[in-house]
């Protein structure tokens, strides 16, 4: 039995059709959560990093470098005149970061189907 590696024109096309098919497949619910709790943890790890990673760069290293610094420091001047109440203020803004994380629109272009481990087989079999 002699197996050929060289597969029909019409079997290309084919194949290529799927691949397609799959790409433009939209991704599942479950996909989706677990996009959106990578970005939570992202951004409960740094926050503005779950905007990053969902493709809102700008607002997400604004956030990282500029809003969460500015918000550290209004905490700390409202912590010494308010008996250390005003750290919520930070933490607050932390908070509404990871949810605005979670919620944020996805903007990175995937490819949700990578493959699924088990590929076609588009060899011909000769007898």
């Amino acid at each position: 039995m002699m197996v050929s590696r060289l597969p029909l024109p019409g079997l290309v096309l084919k194949k290529e059709v799927i691949e397609v098919n799959r790409l433009l497949t939209p991704p599942s619910m479950e996909a989706v959560r677990a996009e959106n709790r990578i970005a939570m943890a992202l951004s409960i790890v740094a926050p503005g990093l779950g905007q990053v990673y969902k493709g809102h760069v700008v607002i997400g290293l604004i956030w990282m470098f500029l809003g969460m610094p500015v918000a550290l420091w209004i905490g700390v001047l409202l912590s010494l005149a308010t008996g250390g109440a005003g750290l919520v203020i930070p933490l607050l803004c932390w908070a509404a970061l990871v949810i605005d994380a979670y919620w944020k629109k996805d903007r990175r272009i995937h490819h949700w189907f990578m493959g699924t481990g088990e590929e076609e087989d588009y060899s011909i079999s000769i007898d």
